[in-house]
């Protein structure tokens, strides 16, 4: 795992442990990357049983939790 990819995680568990979830366009803005890169690797985060996905019906979008 890359740095930045190690340094993600870390931003997405520290957003669980405060009960919050975290979006593909939370790491684009927090990590000045594109919004594709950002879901690529929360998906390969989901992919490799780090991360849990679910769909927020409120905001429409797909939100990612610490496993």
């Amino acid at each position: 795992m890359t740095d930045l990819k190690k340094i993600i995680f870390e931003f997405v568990s520290n957003r669980s442990i405060q009960n919050e979830s975290t979006t593909s366009r939370h790491v684009h803005r927090r990590f000045d990357i594109s919004i594709d890169e950002a879901e690529n690797i929360l998906k390969e985060m989901l992919t490799n049983n780090m991360v849990e996905k679910f769909y927020d019906e409120e905001y429409q979008e797909n939100r990612y939790i610490k496993k």
